[in-house]
């Protein structure tokens, strides 16, 4: 497989390669600017705060971001939330969510969820057993999303996913079919209605690679990562990616960026990298010793660790409440103002 650059003339903000000076680029701007030519200029808010703030206001054009941590943390929860609220947030816009992990049924099973957490029905919000029982129970010919409009109570669950349903793309991928070319190929036909777009890859090392010879991991990693940073640059768009960590990542306390597998060009390649952990595992012993009852609680919270920020500050560390039976993060979190493991304190 190779990593083509985009032609020019399929892609939204590709600036051509070569050299300018600071004049031209300042009238060009300028020009862009007076037109209202301003999508490429614009960050994407994700919706959760004071993530927001570190990001500078979001993600842009071009930017790839990585995101990582132990198996089972929220990963894939928050990328399908902050891929709905992107999709929810920017009516101009399409986003697509590429999942090796798990079915587009599933993935909607979801969003449902998500949705009915967000609207706050409490312990009446739909789980995937709820779900399930309302599909058992349906009458023939009868759909689930029709049983849901006719509950008094799941009415307006189907509403909320409604209203973005037809900006948010969900792609079944392969990890022996679905190659970087294939992503490229989906994206180029989306692209062709000349709005922005945000990517999710779920998740990076998933992605097959044919290449003559026998290639080391690090090396495949390596390629597909450049080949993303390259599509986001040369389409213009954003691309978010999963990536998993390496084996003694995964034994340790507090997975790290430099844990990842293929890491050194995660590191490079990335313009923000953020490390989800649960929040009971990293936390400082004296938290756990001496607060037993609270530290328990921490079980249900996940600390991001912006760890790498092209865009503004790194090494902060966020935390946010995890709903992970309604696969929905809370999106108000805060700066974590306990003493974690590596003995970082991180104050807004």
């Amino acid at each position: 497989m190779t990593v083509a650059i985009l032609p020019s003339e399929t892609v939204q903000y590709n600036e051509l390669t070569g050299v300018s000076t600071v004049a031209d680029v300042m009238a060009t701007a300028d020009e862009q600017v007076a037109h209202g030519d301003v999508d490429h200029f614009r960050a994407f808010p994700t919706g959760f705060s004071p993530l927001d703030d570190v990001l500078n206001g979001g993600l842009r054009p071009g930017d790839l971001v990585v995101l990582g941590g132990p198996s089972g943390v929220g990963k894939t929860i928050f990328s399908l939330q902050l891929a709905r609220n992107i999709a929810l947030m920017q009516r101009n816009s399409n986003v697509m969510y590429v999942c090796y992990e798990h079915d587009r049924w599933h993935l909607l099973m979801r969003l449902l969820c998500m949705e009915s957490a967000l609207l706050g029905h409490g312990d009446a919000a739909l789980t995937l057993r709820r779900l399930h029982q309302i599909v058992a129970e349906a009458p023939a010919h009868h759909g689930l999303l029709d049983e849901l409009r006719e509950h008094n109570l799941y009415a307006d669950v189907v509403a909320a996913l409604e209203r973005y349903a037809s900006r948010l793309t969900l792609a079944k991928a392969s990890g022996t079919m679905t190659t970087l070319d294939q992503i490229r190929s989906w994206v180029l036909h989306r692209l062709a209605s000349g709005v922005p777009f945000f990517l999710v890859v779920d998740y990076l090392q998933k992605i097959p690679f044919d290449a003559p010879g026998l290639l080391q991991e690090s090396e495949i990693t390596t390629r597909i990562t450049q080949g993303l940073k390259e599509l986001a640059l040369s389409a213009g768009i954003r691309i978010l990616a999963i990536v998993a960590a390496d084996r003694s990542g995964l034994q340790s306390r507090r997975v790290r960026l430099y844990d990842m597998r293929g890491s050194s060009a995660i590191q490079y390649e990335a313009d923000v990298g953020i490390v989800i952990n649960n929040k009971f595992s990293v936390v400082s012993r004296e938290h756990i010793i001496y607060n037993p009852i609270q530290a328990q609680s921490m079980h249900n919270w996940v600390v991001f660790s912006v760890e790498k920020n092209r865009s503004g500050r790194s090494g902060v560390d966020l935390e946010f409440h995890l709903d992970a039976a309604h696969f929905c993060i809370e999106p108000r979190g805060d700066y974590v103002r306990d003493r974690l493991i590596d003995d970082r304190v991180t104050l807004e």
